[in-house]
């Protein structure tokens, strides 16, 4: 084999971790996604872009195996067959069959990194499906995936030049793996991490469960001043993923506080759903999330596929006298430091939070993952698109959330991803419902403190 070999990097050693909070079901480790559009397809066409994309994004030429410890390589081409073309009498046989295919795993170590689907919906407009191994695809690797494939067929369709290359993921593979080989850098980022947890000492663990599972664990351990509990189940995976679309009104709102002020959906969303959870953890003003950053800083990093992402501990406290304003501000402020040490691998932060708070593997603080997916009208290369994704059935953290923009009605969507066996349906119903009433009246009205929206949500 003369392709060069190369061993994971921090953001594909954290997804690959998460197989092993997961026994039986391989699928928590995947993307399945479609975009559907109005405007007619050709599939033969669509055929033939496909197979160009497969030579100008790289990561869809990503292969795995194990060597020594898990390891990858990138083929200098890559055929494929005919692409099914399935035609849906109904909106719900569609959903089944994307949901079946979604909770089936991709056999990554043999060969297949992704399937791709083609399609015809029942109302005669047409759409592409893909479900893709996480290690070679983050989501917004799927958006560049999707937006390429779309520039493609429209530069075949016309007979138009093709559109500017992608960026290089091998490039940035190679970037990655220098970062962890640089030990001041690595030292650096986590001096910056332990010494923000420790300012403020040790987190608690708030859940959208409410406070019995810390309750619980204090009991069983007979520790009163207990702060963290376990959430490590290999069992019980079974998850739901709802999906909340919000009010174009209500979203507006939200929308318009956003662009006026220059603040990121992760920030205003993220004080939601924190000021939901400190409410029913007895008004704790100390919260403890995972956020998915996609870490894209480059133009290259932008334009390439691969996986980016790395979980990001956002613990932070925002006292009740503060104005939903502040909270934002302090938010921001946050996200921008945070931001300059996310290289720092995620896998490597957990194991220096047991160390400093003396956590035993399954424990922790950290209560829910939350990603902003930056979604926008013009992001599919200016088709007009819906969007979906489609529930993996099992999840190895008690629950995950996203947001985005609905390109087809201007308003908000919201997901959660949640494990049944831990958190209920109505959790879920209580933490939207929460979180939309703290952001409408935040956003309307940035002078409200955090005590007067505390007051008023349920």
């Amino acid at each position: 084999m003369s392709n060069e070999i190369y061993r994971f990097t921090p953001a594909q050693e954290m997804i690959h971790f998460m197989l092993k909070y997961s026994f039986f079901h391989k699928q928590v480790i995947q993307i399945p996604a479609s975009i559907t559009v109005k405007r007619k397809i050709n599939f033969d066409i669509m055929q033939k872009a496909l197979e160009k994309e497969i030579e100008r994004n790289d990561c869809m030429r990503l292969r795995f195996m194990k060597k020594g410890g898990m390891k990858q390589y990138f083929e200098d081409s890559v055929k494929i067959g005919k692409i099914p073309v399935m035609n849906f009498k109904s909106d719900e046989e569609q959903e089944k069959f994307f949901t079946a295919d979604a909770q089936k795993p991709i056999k990554f170590l043999k060969g297949e990194t992704y399937r791709i689907y083609f399609y015809n919906t029942a109302d005669g407009r047409n759409g592409i499906y893909i479900n893709v191994i996480h290690l070679a695809m983050d989501a917004p690797a799927v958006f560049v995936f999707f937006a390429d494939l779309l520039a493609v067929y429209e530069a075949l369709e016309s007979g138009s030049d093709m559109p500017k290359p992608l960026g290089s993921y091998e490039a940035t593979v190679k970037k990655e793996l220098e970062y962890i080989d640089n030990k001041e850098k690595v030292q650096a980022d986590k001096d910056f991490f332990v010494n923000y947890f420790k300012k403020d000492g040790e987190p608690i663990w708030n859940g959208v469960m409410g406070p019995e599972p810390l309750d619980k664990a204090r009991i069983k351990k007979k520790n009163p001043d207990l702060r963290a509990c376990g959430s490590f189940d290999p069992i019980h995976d079974k998850a739901e993923l709802v999906k909340k679309p919000l009010t174009v009104e209500d979203s507006k709102v939200i929308l318009d506080y956003m662009a006026n002020n220059q603040i990121s959906g992760e920030c205003v969303v993220q004080l939601g759903m924190r000021l939901h959870v400190g409410k029913i953890n007895h008004r704790h003003d100390d919260t403890h999330f995972l956020v998915l950053s996609s870490r894209r800083k480059t133009l290259n990093d932008k334009r390439c596929g691969g996986t980016m992402a790395s979980a990001l501990p956002w613990r932070i406290i925002l006292p009740e006298d503060l104005t939903f304003a502040q909270a934002v501000d302090k938010l921001k402020t946050l996200q921008g430091d945070i931001m300059r040490h996310n290289n720092y691998p995620f896998i490597t932060w957990l194991e220096n939070e047991r160390e400093m708070f003396g956590y035993s593997m399954v424990d922790g603080t950290s209560t829910m993952m939350f990603s902003w997916f930056p979604l926008e009208d013009d992001t599919m290369n200016g088709w007009e698109y819906e969007f979906h994704s489609y529930p993996l059935g099992r999840y190895v953290m008690p629950l995950y959330t996203y947001t985005m923009k609905d390109s087809t009605t201007g308003g908000l969507r919201f997901a959660y991803l949640h494990r049944t066996d831990s958190i209920s349906r109505s959790d879920i119903d209580s933490l939207h419902d929460n979180t939309v009433k703290a952001l409408v009246m935040g956003c309307s009205n940035p002078d409200i403190t955090l005590k007067e929206i505390l007051d008023n949500i349920d």
